[in-house]
């Protein structure tokens, strides 16, 4: 496997690192990784938590003779561009000069790139499909509705479990009310956000990316889901809580190609095996605990089955 450091020309410059399979072949089928929300490397790691989440996925799509391509989101590590003024449209616009980027690559077969979205980048990859053609799509841990009940579901989910909690910290939450704080905090953030039209807020002290929060409250995957006909695989975890693991069944009723979906036993958002129920309260600190761990083996063996069948039957 060759790998290399690479610069991807959008309104940013965007750093990336491709991987090419040893061989003689002249090109390869290629796969572009779109990462999740936040600031974590191409990697797939975040500070304190070195997970290599898109590192492992890159290396084992590349064993099986594909080209990958993954890269630093605007405004993190090695990108250009400021990631608090970063909206939705801007990171579509990024993927989408990340499949030209491949389409133009000399090693690569411009008929056989798939896109690979994990969590958020699950929901930008139908956008990105449809902007620039690709020959299909892999969503893994997405959400397949409107993003805004993703987010209300988020914060109902995180409210019920303060509310839910026992013993001491239970009773402290209680008498300090912290459930409906919460709540009426994020009511207080939202409004200040949807009546704002900057990209930045500061709430508190605290830097807001407040154009990627609206474009979220109206961006709807689904939209651009309907009008794929490409193969399409999606994926989730029984053990995922950021996004309920059922939603893969719409990707089934919107998708008009050739599709399927799994809900893979004890996986969990970060695509590991984890057999015990995850919490909002408790993620970061149970998300520690995977550090070295490998991709969940199931996962590897759909990708694997789905990948050949498609891409490297003849």
């Amino acid at each position: 496997m060759i790998e290399n450091q690479i610069l991807i020309e959008s309104t940013y410059p965007l750093k990336g690192t491709i991987t090419i399979p040893e061989g003689r072949k002249e090109t390869f089928p290629a796969v572009l990784i779109i990462s999740g929300t936040g600031q974590g490397d191409r990697d797939g790691n975040v500070k304190g938590i070195e997970i290599n989440l898109y590192k492992m996925l890159s290396d084992f799509i590349t064993s099986l003779g594909f080209i990958t391509l993954r890269y630093d989101k605007r405004g993190t590590h090695e990108s250009g561009g400021n990631y608090y003024e970063t909206g939705v449209f801007d990171l579509i616009e990024d993927a989408l000069a990340a499949v030209c980027y491949l389409k133009d690559h000399p090693r690569v077969d411009s008929d056989q790139i798939i896109i690979l979205g994990h969590s958020e980048g699950a929901l930008l990859a139908p956008a990105v499909h449809q902007k620039e053609a690709v020959a299909g799509l892999i969503l893994l841990a997405g959400f397949f509705g409107p993003s805004s009940e993703m987010l209300t579901m988020q914060n109902e989910l995180l409210r019920k479990e303060i509310r839910n909690t026992k013993g001491f910290k239970g009773l402290f939450f209680k008498l300090l009310k912290v459930a409906d704080k919460i709540e009426k905090q994020q009511a207080s953030l939202t409004q200040k956000i949807m009546e704002s039209t900057e990209p930045v807020l500061k709430y508190k002290g605290t830097k807001i990316n407040a154009k990627w929060f609206r474009e979220q409250q109206s961006y709807n995957v689904g939209d651009y889901l309907r009008e794929v006909t490409v193969p399409v695989i999606a994926i989730t975890g029984d053990k995922d809580v950021q996004v309920p693991p059922e939603d893969v069944n719409k990707v089934g009723e919107m998708v008009s190609g050739k599709v399927e979906y799994h809900i893979v036993p004890n996986m969990n958002h970060l695509l590991r095996k984890y057999e015990t129920n995850h919490t909002m309260l408790g993620l970061m600190k149970e998300y520690k605990t995977l550090v070295g761990q490998p991709t969940h083996p199931y996962l590897e063996e759909l990708l694997r089955k789905w990948l050949e069948r498609n891409f490297l039957s003849e």
